[in-house]
């Protein structure tokens, strides 16, 4: 019997699997090598582009497939997930890590994989509900009243997301059933609720991709979850809102002017807005958890444009895929250094935080590149000072997030961990230029002339002239104090005052006359059941003793 080939697509989803059930059977040291290793199989998704592998006895005939974003993203999930649970494995201080922590960010890869690789829309669904609720208990593993309170905004976020999304997907189904993702984007325009399913895709997964004013969990579970979730949530978890997207909506099939405008709207005033917000935060952790919004906030504009324009749908793809394979390493490495102790912590966190800046040499500057070449034949002349903005204030948000981040506590780190940062840190630096290298030669070329260096070299100087004057002359310590979350922290205040005052104007109201008491009535009411009930009884009695009488006569007749 030959084997399909394909089968290897089913590796990056078992594979974790079975590492945490190794783990929970009590071999730890197997079941965490493992574990380690899994993450690195979803390479095979990568080179298997064109297989499908089909199980029609699993879930309304599951589907696994890599489609272009797919493998995007699989090129970055497999070393950022490696990197994060090799920093979990390997504990702190000599210290083993918690198996609790370990199985659940085994099961949040493998959800990711599954929904990275499914090629069936409820295989989608059913692995993208599956990430989002796995995620949940990374958030609160600390089990800290900070983290509680992260955990139960996540999860009512993320329900209300889920709600949106399952709707979507029974209209699709409704017209198609378990359609391939390939045929979902053709099923969409033909639908005859074709808006009301754009706008609840796009509302579902814009609460994943942490969009402004939807992003608030995003900004209390980064700093709440422990070193390893931060970094899958920010590098990876959040991009699977843009696979979402890309595989559900009609990008490049139809123009969709509104759906379109919003998203690049959107993504840009939480591109600026996160930024601004971020500067303010006191914890290095959470001034990483704005700058995802804020890149995230990048992503959203550049798939807006996509949808504005169908034409650009294939340069918007290519943008994506390398902002996001991009940002996911650098945040990645960012993320998992601040786990690190010691006083030259910094020194592993300086290149990925340039890299963000944009930097003239760095994947910063190609991803932003394409950003700007596609903005500007997207909206014109408003996109360019826009992007120039935003890239200052990222150089703002990262001079911020060193000053909080540069100097650890503690002693030395086992070399394992250093060597997991260091391996994104490079990572960081070369990949996306190998990426673009073969995908797009011609944006390598671009961002290499003069008028292109100085592009990216103008915001990093703006933003830190603009670090000194905040962070040096006025001192940080004058910078307004936003909450962790800006906006929820003032709502479920306002929602425990509100609910304070309606109790106490209830309790003013004029006192009503009483209702009559039933106690009476429910006495009658038993009384007359227990003596109908004897009476039914006595019934059956008098029946039987009928019959018998009868059949006694039938007897003695005979």
């Amino acid at each position: 019997m030959r084997l399909d080939p394909a089968v290897g697509l089913l590796l990056p989803v078992l594979v974790p699997l079975l590492a945490v059930a190794l783990i929970g059977a009590g071999a730890r040291r197997a079941g965490g090598a493992l574990l380690v290793l899994a993450p690195l199989t979803a390479l095979a998704g990568v080179a298997m582009g064109g297989e499908t592998l089909q199980l029609p006895w699993l879930l309304l005939d599951t589907r696994l497939a890599a489609d272009p974003i797919g493998q995007a993203v699989l090129m970055l999930a497999a070393p950022v997930a490696a990197a994060a649970l090799l920093f979990a494995v390997v504990g702190e201080g000599g210290s083993r890590a918690s198996p609790g922590l370990i199985m659940g960010l085994g099961a949040t890869v493998a959800a990711l994989m599954g929904v990275l690789l499914a090629g069936d829309l409820a295989t989608f669904y059913f692995a993208y509900a599956a990430m989002t609720l796995a995620a949940y208990p990374l958030v609160v593993h600390f089990r800290t009243p900070a983290a509680f309170r992260a955990g139960r905004v996540y999860l009512g976020m993320a329900v209300l997301a889920e709600a949106a999304v399952l709707a979507a997907v029974l209209l699709i189904a409704a017209q198609g059933g378990n359609a391939a993702l390939a045929e979902v984007p053709a099923l969409v325009v033909e639908h005859p609720y074709r808006n009301v399913l754009v706008a609840l895709i796009g509302l579902g997964f814009a609460v994943k991709a942490g969009v402004v004013p939807l992003h608030a969990w995003l900004a209390l579970a980064h700093p709440a979850a422990p070193v390893p979730a931060s970094a899958l949530l920010s590098a990876l978890l959040v991009k699977a809102a843009l696979v979402a997207w890309w595989r559900l909506l009609p990008i490049g099939d139809l123009a969709l002017p509104v759906a379109g405008g919003v998203l690049v709207v959107a993504g840009l005033a939480s591109s600026l807005y996160a930024s601004v917000v971020g500067v303010t935060q006191r914890r290095a952790k959470t001034v990483l958890a704005y700058s995802t919004v804020s890149q995230m906030g990048l992503m959203t504009a550049f798939t807006g444009t996509a949808l504005l324009e169908p034409a650009l749908a294939g340069a918007a793809l290519t943008g994506v895929a390398l902002f996001a394979l991009h940002h996911g390493l650098a945040k990645g490495a960012l993320f998992l250094g601040c786990g690190l102790h010691g006083r030259h912590r910094g020194a592993y966190l300086l290149l990925p935080a340039l890299a963000l800046v944009g930097v003239p040499a760095t994947s910063g500057a190609l991803a932003k590149g394409a950003g700007k070449q596609l903005g500007a034949e997207a909206l014109g002349a408003p996109a360019e000072p826009l992007l120039l903005l935003a890239s200052a204030l990222t150089a703002v948000l990262m001079i911020r997030f060193l000053l909080l981040a540069w100097h650890g506590e503690g002693g030395a780190d086992p070399l394992a961990r250093r060597g997991a940062v260091l391996a994104l840190v490079l990572l960081s630096l070369t990949l996306p230029w190998l990426a673009a290298a073969v995908v797009s030669p011609q944006l390598v070329g671009y961002t290499a002339q003069p008028a292109a260096l100085l592009d990216a070299l103008l915001p990093a100087l703006a933003g830190g002239a603009v670090a000194a004057v905040l962070f040096g002359l006025a001192g940080a310590a004058r910078l307004p104090r936003i909450p962790e979350g800006d906006w929820i922290k003032p709502a479920l205040l306002a929602g425990v005052r509100l609910g304070y005052a309606s109790r106490r104007a209830w309790r003013r109201l004029p006192a009503r006359p009483r209702a009559p008491s039933l106690v009476a009535l429910t006495r009658l009411s038993a009384a007359v059941e227990s003596r109908l009930l004897a009476l039914a009884m006595a019934g059956v009695l008098f029946l039987l003793l009928v019959l018998g009488i009868a059949l006694l006569g039938i007897l003695a007749g005979g």
